[in-house]
């Protein structure tokens, strides 16, 4: 007699791994969880820290949990890595209110 073994879980990958992470930050800053959404942020950058987009999200939650050093080095790594991005002026602005 064989016993079936259960379907392994499609595993998700990077992209879709960071895609979560970035939707549910989003999700938590709007219902204003800002300590989720940091944390959300944050595994996003770890696993993709070349895409700005995380260092955006994370820098945004750190402002709001008033982690100002942290939100600076973000804002900055963004910019660095997108120069033009659609978020670049937003960044601008921030880290001019940050380091007023």
């Amino acid at each position: 007699m064989h016993r079936k073994l259960p379907k392994p879980a499609r595993v998700q990958s990077d992209d879709e791994r960071v895609d979560e992470d970035l939707n549910i930050a989003r999700f938590y800053m709007r219902d204003e969880n800002y300590q989720g959404a940091y944390l959300r942020a944050k595994d996003a950058v770890k696993i993709q820290p070349e895409y700005s987009a995380t260092h955006f999200a994370l820098a945004e939650t750190a402002q709001k949990l008033k982690k100002n050093d942290e939100a600076i080095t973000e804002y900055e790594a963004y910019l660095k890595l997108d120069p033009d991005g659609e978020k670049a002026k937003a960044a601008k602005k921030a880290l001019a209110d940050l380091k007023k």
